[in-house]
């Protein structure tokens, strides 16, 4: 319901724009004027655009509540890009009407600032597109996202200057002054959640080995309500110096009155993690995400994990064991090898439990595995999900496995409303 809201009120904004940008339209009968109203169009649309950029990405829980952060911020890469090129086609249409009707460009001190503007949106967009062509640290790829919040307001002024349709119509220029309101609301948001967030220190009190490469994290302090398979966002406080904010789903129970995470060594930030002590402190803002076996209601469920994609899936099996709640539940969970299935013992009890929980461990370079070996692929539901009415089917792991699995998932016939599933790569 939120996610209609959000662009019924995109779709308001712009036709507005457009309602007041079409009388200048109607009354223009030069062809060399031509491009350059159309420009002004792509600019009034593409500023909007960016503003909800700044919606998107900012983290707003009552908002991302009936969204989920993962799909907000995929909203957020698309319309980012959009925006941007409706912003870049809006100089180079105002110059084709000046070559067209003069020969030459005509410029003003505030068409150079905002030339200067497009070129540092272009370091933000550029980013997000080639993020990992680029080999950026996650911490780098964020600082460069703050570009953003210099970007909007110097547009805005940029069209209070020269803005043609702003100048002649009072009624647009108020529009305009609201629309700048509210990015002033949204940015006092977001700076009173950093704020809050970083008041509340929280204390690790354990870091746990689980396999060669996993640990888990163990935090004491308060903290929100979360449903199993929710994700917060993490901030370590190491010898002094705090790291930038990492996504990562909470693998403890909201039951169990205990936080944990556990982190692959994956990338710069997460092959740190085993570094930390019980001295280090954390700041934590949560629950964010959807991927919830709560969120629906159906007796069935299917989880399938792989490798560190297990983390929701634990914190759902262990709320389920504390509830005692009765669910057919098959797990499915893809490793490399034997020495990588975390929480192996206690999965072993889980089905003591809970009788009604069916695990399958799926190995793809152990050759000596006496059980499934290779991939979650069609043949393999099709084996394992035979007769299994109807279930909920739960997705988490690598991207690449993810996007293979959902397919595979569709074509044994699993309905994609049925789908769920969240990629937690939060760039």
């Amino acid at each position: 319901m939120k996610k209609w809201v959000l662009f019924g009120l995109l779709a308001l904004f712009i036709a507005i724009s457009f309602i007041f940008w079409l009388p200048a339209f109607l009354e223009t009968d030069t062809l060399t004027d031509y491009p350059c109203v159309i420009g002004r169009l792509l600019a009034l649309v593409g500023f909007i655009l960016i503003l909800f950029q700044v919606v998107l990405s900012s983290r707003l829980k009552w908002l991302e509540r009936g969204l989920g952060l993962d799909k907000m911020l995929g909203f957020h890469k698309t319309v980012g890009v959009i925006g941007f090129a409706f912003m870049l086609s809006h100089p180079v249409l105002h110059a084709s009407s000046d070559v067209l009707a003069q020969g030459y460009v005509t410029l003003k001190w505030p068409m150079i600032f905002g030339v200067i503007t497009l070129l540092l949106a272009l370091v933000t967009v550029g980013s997000a597109l080639l993020y990992g062509k680029l080999h950026l640290k996650y911490g780098t790829w964020k600082q460069m996202h703050w570009f953003n919040f210099i970007i909007l307001p110097v547009i805005f002024a940029h069209s209070l200057l020269l803005g043609t349709d702003l100048g002649a119509q009072p009624p647009l220029r108020i529009f305009w002054y609201i629309l700048g309101g509210l990015y002033l609301l949204l940015v006092a948001d977001i700076l009173w959640e950093r704020t809050r967030f970083r008041r509340h220190l929280l204390q690790v009190t354990n870091v746990v080995q689980e396999t060669p490469d996993t640990w888990s994290l163990h935090f004491k302090g308060s903290n929100a309500d979360h449903k199993p398979g929710q994700f917060l966002m993490l901030s370590l406080l190491h010898n002094g110096r705090r790291s930038e904010p990492h996504p990562f789903t909470i693998s403890s129970s909201p039951t169990s009155g205990d936080l944990s995470v556990s982190v692959k060594a994956v990338g710069d930030f997460t092959s740190t993690v085993k570094d930390t002590t019980r001295a280090d402190g954390a700041y934590i803002d949560m629950p964010y995400g959807t991927f919830s076996f709560l969120n629906y209601d159906a007796p069935n469920l299917v989880f399938i994990a792989g490798g560190i994609g297990i983390t929701p899936f634990i914190s759902m099996l262990r709320y389920m064991a504390d509830k005692k709640l009765e669910r057919n539940v098959i797990l499915i969970w893809g490793n490399k090898s034997e020495k990588d299935i975390a929480f192996n013992a206690e999965l072993v009890q889980m089905t003591i439990a809970l009788p009604s929980l069916h695990i399958i461990h799926v190995l793809s370079n152990q050759p000596e595995w006496p059980g499934e070996k290779g991939y979650v692929d069609t043949q393999f539901l099709r084996k394992h999900l035979d007769g299994f009415e109807n279930p909920q089917v739960f997705v988490c792991g690598p991207p690449v496995m993810m996007t293979k699995v959902v397919r595979a998932l569709q074509q044994v016939g699993v309905p994609k409303e049925r789908i769920h599933f969240e990629r937690f790569a939060l760039r």
